[in-house]
């Protein structure tokens, strides 16, 4: 779905070019398939599997105020972010919620809105959406990393 005459459209760019460099924090990042590929090999031993989890039509199932406290967390936490704009995490935050939020769309001559999740099309969109999914990453982890380090298997 083409987002380049939203009115917000603009503003999703500069917002998504802003915290792209957030993402890929996870030590379980990957960019693409290719570098799935390569990492994939070096970290299965013979005796292991691998599990793989999708979701389906993500950009839709995202919490939009899920995704604003994670992006505002992210950017917080940021010690770069003053280099990358002037703008205060506050500022960004008001942009990024009515990005998320501004999702009209025409479908066979109707006008919609989008109840729920980020707008498909929006260049913030997936950036956000990979955010969230890095932290759900992170918080489903955690207990089996600690299993881990206390010597116990599963």
């Amino acid at each position: 779905m083409s987002f380049t005459d939203s009115p917000t459209y603009g503003l999703a760019k500069e917002l998504s070019s802003l915290l792209k460099p957030l993402i890929g924090k996870s030590k379980h990042h990957v960019r693409n398939s290719s570098d799935f590929a390569s990492s994939i090999t070096q970290l299965l031993q013979t005796e292991e599997i691998m599990v793989s989890f999708d979701v389906v039509s993500l950009l839709t199932k995202v919490p939009i105020q899920l995704a604003l406290n994670i992006a505002k967390q992210h950017l917080q936490s940021d010690p770069e972010l003053n280099q990358r704009t002037g703008l205060s995490t506050t500022d960004l935050i008001k942009g990024l919620e009515i990005c998320l939020n501004s999702t009209n769309f025409m479908f066979r001559g109707k006008h919609y809105k989008q109840v729920f999740g980020t707008a498909m099309g929006s260049p913030v969109s997936s950036v956000v959406a990979n955010l969230v999914m890095e932290n759900i990453e992170t918080r489903a982890l955690k207990p089996l990393q600690i299993l881990h380090a206390c010597g116990k298997d599963m």
